[in-house]
C-alpha cells in the first residue's frame, strides 16, 4: 500500500468517527425537540441539530475520499501510477 492510499484510508476513517459524532448530535436534537427539558443545563436543541448536519457534511465528504484534500496532500503525485 502506498502513502496516498494510506493516507486515502485514514482520512476515510477519521470521516467514520466524524459521522457516528454527527449521528448522536443529531439523535440528541431530535431528543430535546420531544422532550425540552430533559436537563435544564443543556443547549437548545437547534445547537445539536446545526452541530449534527455539519458534522454529517463533513463526515460523508471524508468517507468519500476527500479528493481534494488527498490531492493536495499529494500534490506532486500523479494519482494513476
Amino acid at each position: 500500500m502506498r502513502p496516498r492510499e494510506a493516507f486515502g484510508v485514514a482520512v476515510r476513517v477519521f470521516g467514520l468517527l466524524v459521522s457516528c459524532a454527527a449521528v448522536l448530535y443529531l439523535l440528541t436534537a431530535i431528543l430535546l425537540f420531544f422532550v425540552p427539558h430533559y436537563r435544564p443545563d443543556i443547549s437548545p436543541a437547534w445547537h445539536y441539530l446545526l452541530s449534527g448536519v455539519i458534522g454529517l457534511v463533513f463526515g460523508v465528504y471524508l468517507l468519500r475520499g476527500a479528493p481534494h484534500i488527498v490531492r493536495f496532500a499529494y500534490h506532486g503525485e500523479r494519482s494513476d501510477a
